[in-house]
């Protein structure tokens, strides 16, 4: 080996140890020292962030954050204990729905290991599995921004109790038939708020598909067709999803419009009914038929709205959704695509004319 190679190698194990050293080690237990785990996620972000999310557990910790610079960016960093950590990883901008936020300086991760504790010891004391991790982040409506645990029971029951950001002002709430219902802290506490034993549901239909692989992209009105007759009576649509191995049709069951009946369907083309549900009051209940939308050329739309945003010429179809809008006006289809840059959106009016395509 000649002089200069050795010397080119030993330049590069030292710059590669040099690196190693700046890495920051996550702790090897994060729940005892949520310190460490800050200093490390601090070290290893490098500069002043916001925090839309954080998962807290023993194995396991993440962060999504958004440049407190620069608010188009996000970036996920995720913490194994003992290991080093890696460089964050890019999010795309269009894919953050809730931008609910903290300052880091503000994270306080040893409130999140006591509203941990906390929720395990309820767990305990009422008969749910203990929670794994806890999540610091907003709700799915995008509000309620706090510590999240999420106790299940052994009959499917849910628990979810949520702290504010410091570690205080805990609240419960307990999924019962489909519906949250507030529950008593001081009651978990003391172990007498039990899930109630799990109520004994009827099989719901179940339909074989015909072996064939489907991609519902290509076409639904075979599926459709089987769908009406498996219920007897020209469907009334509440909204329609479509993916190329799934697809959700939600239709009004013949009798009522106070209800919604959920069927999906595999790739196989094996068709269940996965839910019926009580409509909710202040959505648009009122029902559309296929005569409202272009069926018959809905492949033709679907494989052309890829190539109508020019800013995006490696897009894909991610998936399409046909329903009424806000103000419960005429049904229209919309078509999510994505590309290793972000997403778009593509509608369609419900005779097929296009409305808008632009980058999200």
């Amino acid at each position: 080996m000649s002089t200069r190679t050795s010397c080119y190698g030993l330049a590069l194990a030292i710059a590669s140890g040099a690196a190693l050293a700046d890495t920051p080690t996550a702790p090897a237990h994060p729940l005892q020292d949520p310190a460490a785990l800050k200093a490390a996620f601090a070290t290893r972000i490098g500069h002043p962030v916001f925090v839309l999310r954080f998962g807290l557990g023993e194995h396991y910790a993440d962060a999504l954050t958004q440049n407190a610079a620069a608010s188009d960016e996000f970036d996920r960093f995720q913490a194994i204990p003992g290991q080093p950590m890696a460089e964050g990883e890019p999010q795309k901008a269009g894919g953050i729905d809730c931008r609910q936020k903290i300052a880091f300086a503000d994270l306080d991760l040893a409130a999140g290991a006591r509203a941990l504790a906390q929720a395990r010891e309820i767990a305990a004391g009422n008969g749910y599995k203990p929670p794994e991790n806890i999540e610091l982040g907003a709700d799915v409506f995008c509000k309620e921004f706090g510590w999240r645990a999420i106790l299940l029971a052994e009959s499917d029951q849910m628990l979810q109790i949520v702290w504010k950001p410091d570690g205080s002002a805990a609240k419960a709430q307990q999924l019962r038939d489909d519906h949250w219902a507030k529950v008593d802290m001081k009651a978990l506490q003391a172990g007498s708020a039990k899930p109630a034993a799990p109520a004994t549901k009827p099989e719901l239909p179940q339909v074989a598909g015909d072996g064939r692989r489907h991609n519902f992209l290509d076409g639904i009105e075979a599926e459709l067709a089987r769908l009406a007759a498996q219920v007897g009576t020209p469907l009334a649509f509440k909204h329609i999803g479509i993916g190329a191995t799934q697809l959700s049709v939600d239709v009004f069951p013949p009798a009522t419009r106070k209800r919604v009946a959920t069927w999906l369907f595999d790739d196989t083309g094996g068709m269940r009914l996965w839910r019926e549900d009580e409509t909710i009051a202040l959505d648009c209940n009122k029902p559309f038929g296929a005569a409202d939308i272009p069926l018959k050329h809905l492949p033709e739309l679907i494989a052309a709205a890829p190539g109508l945003i020019q800013s995006m010429p490696e897009a894909a179809v991610k998936s399409v959704q046909i329903t009424r809008g806000v103000f419960c006006n005429a049904p229209h289809i919309q078509i999510q695509v994505e590309d290793d840059r972000g997403y778009g959106d593509i509608e369609y009016d419900g005779k097929g004319k296009l409305v808008k395509a632009e980058v999200r």
